[in-house]
């Protein structure tokens, strides 16, 4: 009883400590674990990590007894926009420090030779990107913060000594919060200065997953994880300097689905590698459209993404009994056509290098992590902020240095 209560105070710790943001394709989010961050989150056949529940479900089935690990990645992004054009154009912003800890739990049971299963809390969608509000791009967007928790518990089954099988809930939590200028002109009619728009909701919703672990031979083994997609309906407030136009809203937004890939081999006793792939069907992520009870017309923001791989290395050598060295590479599609960028969410393809150790003492395990992202430049064009249809801004220099740590115990 003591075990269990202690479990659920940290996943009420972790839900506290909620994410906000986001790093890979689109606003997905992979940061999951130190190891996995060391080797380019290419760790779907990790040894001796609960933290498998969330790359690997079916792998549990390589956990002896129970498993407990813990831990935090923190993201700081920076970025600059140029602008160009008759409005504001000559002008270079950066973002505001806004960096993101997006913390970790797993938990793992081994209930019997054939029977495993485990709980984690963590993050598959996050976003944190701020400007000051007095930026050129204001009237696309100044902040916009997407704040995103799932629980999974999750089952395993080992079917034979070379396969094994795992099935488990979604259970995903989302947090969004929006906003931006409004030319009073454009609201009222009327001039005067901007109107403060700000938007913000939070839902629920359950979504599903499958796995798959194979064993090809005892030094080669494949996986794959599929993840439902998930809709997410959302009544939110929306809130304006003119108090009396405040309105409710409501949205629907369908998180994608995704498929995920994995091969890992091991050369000897020390050194062992994994090649992996994910695709995210981010055509799920048409548009974003709200429907106001009052004042406000129905806001409809046609995004028409398109679906992406993401492709991932690991390496992992243990150095001695005590130390391992880890390594990855990561490289990320952007989902977000070029007609179609704006300051929301100014995503462009990202590459990651990272690098990462482990210590082991007794039955624990101390892993850390550091990664490097650098973001493919991209334009904004001018009608998503500007009634100047000749304007437009370079989103440049976009870098995100991440640092992780993790915390591993085998209970027994």
């Amino acid at each position: 009883m003591k075990k269990l209560r202690g479990l659920f105070c940290l996943l009420l710790f972790a839900l506290i400590l909620v994410p906000n943001a986001a790093f890979a394709d689109g606003f997905a989010i992979y940061e999951w674990s130190a190891g996995g961050v060391a080797m380019g989150e290419a760790y779907m056949f990790a040894e001796d990590d609960p933290s498998l529940l969330g790359y690997n479900p079916a792998g549990i089935t390589r956990l002896q007894g129970s498993w407990f690990s813990g831990g935090i990645s923190y993201i700081n992004p920076r970025g600059r926009v140029d602008f160009h054009g008759a409005m504001a154009g000559g002008e270079t912003w950066s973002n505001t420090e806004a960096p993101g800890f997006v913390p970790n739990l797993f938990y793992v049971k081994q209930q019997n030779d054939k029977l495993w299963w485990g709980i984690l809390v963590l993050s598959r969608f996050g976003n944190s990107t701020e400007y000051e509000p007095t930026w050129p791009g204001r009237y696309n967007s100044y902040l916009a913060k997407i704040t995103g928790v799932t629980i999974q518990p999750t089952v395993a089954y080992k079917v034979t000594d070379k396969l094994s099988l795992a099935a488990g809930l979604d259970i995903n939590y989302i947090k969004l919060d929006l906003k931006k200028k409004i030319p009073q002109a454009r609201l009222l009619g009327v001039a005067g200065p901007d109107v403060d728009f700000e938007l913000s909701g939070d839902n629920i919703a359950l979504g599903w997953l499958l796995g798959l672990n194979y064993d090809i031979t005892d030094s080669t083994s494949f996986a794959a994880v599929y993840r439902s997609k998930i809709t997410q309906k959302m009544d939110a407030d929306a809130n304006l300097s003119i108090p009396a136009l405040n309105t409710g809203a409501h949205g629907e937004v369908t998180l994608p689905d995704s498929f995920t890939f994995g091969l890992g081999h091991r050369f000897n006793e020390n050194t062992r590698a994994e090649i992996g792939a994910t695709y995210t069907k981010w055509s799920t992520y048409d548009k974003l459209e709200m429907v106001f009870d009052k004042n406000l017309p129905t806001s409809t923001d046609i995004k028409d993404w398109k679906d992406v791989w993401r492709y991932q290395f690991g390496i992992e050598h243990k150095l001695n009994d005590t130390w391992s060295i880890m390594g990855g590479y990561a490289y990320d599609n952007s989902p977000m056509p070029d007609e179609r960028m704006d300051f929301m969410v100014p995503t462009g393809d990202r590459q990651t290098i990272s690098i990462g150790f482990k210590k082991r003492s007794g039955n624990s395990e101390l892993a850390f992590a550091w990664g490097y992202m650098w973001i493919k430049d991209r334009v904004v064009p001018g009608a998503k902020y500007s009634p100047v249809a000749s304007d437009y801004a370079d989103v440049r220099d976009n870098t995100a240095h991440i640092l992780s740590l993790s915390y591993t115990v085998h209970l027994k």
